[in-house]
């Protein structure tokens, strides 16, 4: 097992490379625990711009900007994370270590190289699985129930630099949400970024465990608009787990109902015995008094109770009939397995994307 050396902690100054609510946690954590006061280098403004819309309201979500202000902070904006002229700058500034969360930028040999590899990060799993983007839409999807979070040192690849902490713990029994999944995600986070610190006031040095590429996994980042396509052909807890991945905070799974492009935003699953035929699976049996429509899928019921509709949320019933039935074209499926977005598609809707 590797080990690496770490400055003293009255003369450990970070540069936080990201943004996010456990961003603006660790700023607040290093300096209630003794350490300088940290740099923060995040993406430009006009790249925050769907988190800040689509985040707005959860329960975990801080807005960077909103923070530095509150709090006086300068924070440094760029595209260009491994530029040289940054480098130095940061280096006169005087930090030695570098922390990743949330960073939309792959860190280049030469930055790692500048900082003697202490350059960490934290992920949402248990690396090596789920390594890549979008980890708890993802885990939803694949029905795992329980979060976690790994501190690694940070190499040229991605997700794949030595292992420094990692935890995890069970769901708590609610319901699966990415809001829920994000919060208590973020109770992990912190217990693993206190015990971080530790080990700079306390030992000088942090133990470094080789990832097992025997059990690597990899997810690629996910976008609404484009991978939420609803099939109608899957069992029903697999829809149901799927509208769960893409729900609130974000615009939901998709379908369509006479052209028309409908966002599922929070649905309710209802099993039963009986089986219908597969031509029946999208269709609207039952619209009800409170608002919500009942949709036959396979083996199972699918309580629809809010959707989007071009940006506007309302309850189902107000514009979708008995006998209407949900479809998603094939084309459009394959695409929204086949397609993966980047930073630069997410920067803010297209003509004709809507963010609710």
């Amino acid at each position: 097992m590797k080990k690496i050396l770490l400055p003293q902690s009255k003369k450990t100054k970070f540069v936080l490379l990201g943004s996010g609510t456990t961003l603006c946690n660790f700023y607040k954590l290093i300096i209630e625990n003794g350490f300088p006061k940290p740099i923060i280098v995040t993406h430009p403004k006009k790249f925050h711009k769907r988190d800040q819309v689509l985040l707005k309201n959860t329960k975990n979500f801080t807005d960077l900007f909103e923070f530095a202000k509150i709090n006086n902070i300068k924070i440094i904006e760029t595209n260009k994370l491994n530029d040289n002229t940054l480098i130095q700058k940061l280096l006169k500034l005087g930090c030695n270590t570098a922390f990743s969360i949330s960073c939309r930028s792959i860190i280049g040999k030469e930055f790692l190289k500048s900082f003697e590899n202490r350059v960490f990060n934290i992920h949402p799993s248990m690396l090596p699985t789920e390594r890549g983007a979008a980890v708890i839409s993802w885990r939803i999807m694949n029905n795992k129930k329980y979060v976690a979070g790994t501190i690694h040192q940070i190499d040229e690849g991605i997700d794949t630099g030595d292992i420094v902490l990692q935890l995890k713990k069970s769901m708590s029994k609610q319901k699966q949400t990415v809001e829920n999944y994000t919060v208590e995600t973020e109770t992990v986070y912190k217990k693993l970024l206190l015990e971080f610190l530790k080990m700079f006031k306390n030992q000088g040095f942090c133990k470094l465990k080789k990832q097992n590429e025997k059990y690597a996994t990899y997810f690629p980042r996910l976008y609404s608009e484009f991978n939420g396509a609803i099939n109608w052909n899957w069992e029903s807890k697999d829809i149901d787990l799927f509208i769960r991945a893409f729900g609130f905070p974000y615009p939901g799974a998709f379908s369509f109902i006479n052209g028309e492009k409908i966002s599922i935003l929070d649905a309710n699953l209802e099993k039963i015995k009986d089986n219908f035929h597969p031509f029946t699976y999208g269709k609207v049996i039952q619209v009800k008094k409170n608002g919500s429509i009942k949709v036959i899928t396979k083996n199972g019921f699918l309580d629809i109770k809010k959707v989007s509709i071009k940006g506007k949320i309302l309850g189902p019933a107000k514009i979708i009939k008995v006998a209407d039935t949900f479809y998603t074209p094939h084309d459009i499926l394959q695409n929204s397995k086949m397609k993966t977005m980047n930073i630069k598609d997410m920067k803010q809707p297209k003509k004709g994307v809507k963010i609710n």
